[in-house]
Parts: structure tokens; C-alpha cells; sequence
């Protein structure tokens, strides 16, 4: 069958004992889901186009001013779409995700928080799709201009957003969806078989870090904020 996301199979998926093992507490349960299989990789979802996908994150970044706001506004915005589509929201959003998994921007995050550590890392790029498409493509292209943004941090003025990447399994079930919405989304990267990160790896050298973000460095470090290493 087929929907405004593409070429989409609806089918009864049945239980899948490797993947409830990463799972923890998640009992086992076949789930009418809406799929589609790529060929020669495993079963996911189709993605929201990238202008729908950025339009709904910038409709809840308007409410940025605080992190509670920001992730309500997300949920209303999420609330007016179907299962389906947020389903092909969260396959979006975890693309994005994956697409910033990048030794430079890993590097620019451990600059402007004073360490990042792997889960520091997931949450900072949570963070940066968060603050809409303008942000997270000049990134992209030169994480070092993050040191010219004037954007928001997020929780405890790190540059981090945890929460804003559970929202949409919030919604989902909310209008009745089963399972984790996350289970139709490409591999996450750096776990599970998902892609490592791309790019040359940076040093944990002070005069490296200086020359590869000269910017971010003297915003950053130069004066660095009294908070703790993440």
C-alpha cells in the first residue's frame, strides 16, 4: 500500500529475538508497522522530505527560551500528524543525526563543553538539529562557526538536548502506536552496527583544538565557563 511518504508496505512484523536483546524490559510482540525495505538492507521506514522535517522543528524552536517549552511545543506539533508520519519524522530526525556523526563536530562539541564524551556526543547533536536547519547545515560545513552562533544552549547551558530526541515516541504513543519508534529508523551511529564517525579524529591537545576551531576556542576556552567536564 501506498501513502504521501512513498512506497510503503503495511505488514505484521514477527518477533525478532536478536533485536528485543537490545532492548532491555521491552516484551517481544509482533506490531502492525508501516515499512518499507530497501534492497540488501534491513527493514526501515521511509523519511519525511527534508522541508516538512525542518519546518516542524522550527515551528517548536520558536519556544526555545526554555528547554520544558521547547519539547511541549514539539509534542503539539507532532500531535497533529498521524502515526505514519511520525514515524517518518523520527527516521528523519535519526538521519540527521547520523549525518552529523562527524570527527569535526565531535571535536567542536568537546571544545564548547569542555569534554564530550559518547553519550555527550549523541546529545550534543540532538542539541544542534534542535536549533533548525540553518544552524545544523553551517555546522555541518564548518563546525567552527558555531562560535558565531547566537542560539540557545540547552539544559543547564550545555549544549546538549537529551530529551528533545524522546518526544516523538511520546506522541507516538499517544495516539496508539506500539513498540519503539525508534525501532524503524536506520542503525544509530557508533552502536548496533550503525556507521562510525567520519572525518579526521581530532587530539585531546590544547594547541590541536586551538588551530582546528580558532574560533570556538576563543569563545569557549579562552575563558572557560565554570562548568563541569561531560
Amino acid at each position: 500500500m501506498q501513502n504521501a511518504f512513498g512506497n510503503v508496505m503495511f505488514m505484521d512484523v514477527p518477533e525478532r529475538p536478536d533485536l528485543e536483546r537490545l532492548r532491555s524490559g521491552v516484551t517481544p510482540c509482533a506490531r502492525h508497522m508501516c515499512l518499507m525495505i530497501p534492497r540488501g538492507g534491513p527493514m526501515t521506514a521511509s523519511a519525511m522530505t527534508a522541508d516538512q522535517f525542518w519546518q516542524i522543528i522550527e515551528r517548536a524552536a520558536l519556544s526555545d527560551y526554555d528547554s520544558d517549552a521547547h519539547m511541549e511545543a514539539l509534542r503539539v506539533v507532532l500531535r497533529e500528524l498521524s502515526p505514519g508520519e511520525i514515524i517518518s519524522f523520527e527516521v528523519a530526525f535519526r538521519r540527521y543525526l547520523n549525518e552529523a556523526y562527524t570527527w569535526d563536530l565531535w571535536g567542536a562539541a568537546y571544545v564548547i563543553n569542555s569534554g564530550c564524551s559518547d553519550d555527550g556526543f549523541e546529545y550534543f547533536r540532538r542539541w544542534l538539529v534542535s536549533r533548525g536547519r540553518g544552524v545544523y547545515e553551517l555546522a555541518l560545513a564548518d563546525p567552527d562557526s558555531l562560535a558565531q552562533s547566537d542560539v540557545q544552549s540547552g539544559p543547564g547551558a550545555f549544549w546538549e538536548f537529551e530529551e528533545i530526541y524522546y518526544v516523538a515516541q511520546q506522541v507516538f504513543e499517544e495516539k496508539g502506536g506500539e513498540g519503539d519508534v525508534r525501532d524503524y529508523s536506520e542503525p544509530e551511529a557508533g552502536l548496533f552496527g550503525g556507521p562510525g564517525p567520519s572525518g579526521e579524529e581530532f587530539e585531546d591537545d590544547d594547541q590541536h583544538l586551538a588551530r582546528r576551531y580558532p574560533n570556538l576556542w576563543r569563545r569557549f576556552r579562552a575563558e572557560p565557563p565554570g562548568r563541569g567536564v561531560h
